[in-house]
């Protein structure tokens, strides 16, 4: 049933499949500007001569494109074919991510980064809407784990021979031209997967528990959405906490582990790797976690937890071995975030639209944190005079996302007389 509406089939085709695990090796092949700037930071800085705060800078305005357009985005989109709107972005972001390999300063870098950005920004909300055309109900959490797992193996792979190849070839510029030409692949083939596809979005989600199908409901605008569900507020807040850490720790923790315990970027890169070594297999456990562990509070407030213990254990680590164990469990953390991706479609009476525009409310705060944890670490190391001052200061700051977890609802499906 290739092409049928995600609630006339039980089982997610091949096609489905692809499509789905296409789009998020599309996040993963964008976000490489971000999370692998860190390890790129030692070229790139002594090529153009950039400060700690330009370099926190560079970072958080990844970020804070997102922060402020990614809502906006999802509600002036969300009635545009998802397919199509990638397609577009694609098309759009492939020459932007060539740009930045082209940059000869701090402005021109700067530039290329925020439209590249800002052209994300318009797919990202997607994926939800994805979801509900191409995969079956009973499976989303399966595939969004998936992805996952898709992703972490990517990111290993790329953040532990990057440097080495960086090292050998002697331009990082070559990287963001290997990029832009791996987006241009995936532009032609995301053409042909989803050249016919399905469009109809207004039925409720059939996840969603005592969902109604008044027709009438299609003329809501779906920004009611952000204050119809308030737990959603409170997901945004716990991934603002563990995005903060994982950016800065990518960041800023390759120049800690050069400058101030004497290892070298080229052999120290091989420790990040370990953010997602064992998340590689782990992902697929989030489909389970969202399935057994039925209490949603624990759910969100066990990420949270170690998220703070596990990013101290690493910016504190004295040697390789705690270096590793602490950045492996500080991305083991995330096995969690598939079954918070999906949340939403539990609230009740929810649309797939609906469900996009709290998709982005969510990425809204991890975005925050991704690029505010730099800038404020940054800024710290600048006026302290110790870049590990700063990245402490940061770490200490995630610990917020336990309050947040700690208020989240046992059953958010069900909070209040309107079951929301």
């Amino acid at each position: 049933m290739d092409g049928a509406h995600s609630a006339e089939f039980a089982t997610t085709s091949r096609r489905g499949w692809a499509v789905l695990l296409l789009n998020r090796l599309h996040y993963s092949s964008v976000v490489l500007s971000s999370f692998a700037f860190g390890l790129f930071l030692p070229f790139v800085r002594a090529d153009l001569g950039l400060s700690y705060l330009e370099i926190g800078v560079l970072q958080g305005v990844w970020w804070a494109a997102s922060a402020v357009f990614l809502v906006p985005f999802s509600v002036l989109l969300g009635r545009f074919n998802p397919n199509r709107r990638v397609l577009a972005a694609l098309a759009l972001i492939t020459p932007f991510v060539f740009t930045q390999g082209l940059a000869v300063g701090f402005w021109t870098l700067l530039a290329a980064r925020f439209l590249t950005v800002l052209t994300q920004a318009t797919m990202a909300p997607a994926r939800p809407l994805l979801l509900r055309l191409w995969a079956a109900p009973a499976q989303y959490s399966t595939v969004t784990s998936a992805g996952l797992s898709l992703h972490s193996t990517w990111m290993a792979a790329v953040l532990t021979f990057s440097p080495l190849i960086i090292v050998a070839l002697q331009s990082w510029r070559l990287a963001y031209f290997l990029q832009g030409g791996l987006l241009a692949g995936q532009l032609l083939v995301w053409a042909a997967l989803t050249w016919k596809a399905p469009s109809a979005l207004n039925a409720p989600s059939s996840q969603a528990r005592g969902a109604a199908s008044d027709p009438g409901e299609e003329d809501v605008p779906v920004i009611r959405a952000l204050l119809s569900y308030p737990q959603a507020w409170l997901l945004g807040g716990i991934m603002l906490c563990l995005s903060a850490s994982w950016t800065t720790a990518l960041t800023f923790l390759p120049t800690i582990l050069e400058e101030e315990r004497g290892i070298a970027i080229s052999s120290g890169s091989i420790l990040f790797g370990f953010l997602y070594y064992a998340l590689i297999p782990g992902a697929l456990v989030g489909s389970r976690i969202f399935k057994y562990v039925t209490n949603r509070r624990l759910m969100v407030l066990l990420p949270a937890v170690f998220n703070t213990i596990f990013t101290f254990g690493a910016l504190l680590a004295g040697n390789e071995v705690l270096a590793a164990a602490s950045l492996t469990g500080l991305g083991l953390v995330w096995v969690f975030v598939p079954a918070m991706e999906i949340l939403p479609f539990e609230f009740r009476g929810i649309k797939a639209r609906e469900v996009s525009v709290l998709a982005a409310l969510i990425l809204t705060f991890g975005a925050v944190g991704f690029g505010g944890g730099p800038v404020v670490a940054g800024a710290i190391a600048e006026v302290s005079g110790s870049l590990v001052t700063g990245v402490l200061s940061v770490a200490g700051l995630t610990g917020l996302g336990v309050v947040a977890a700690a208020l989240f609802p046992k059953n958010p499906g069900y909070n209040g007389d309107a079951g929301r």
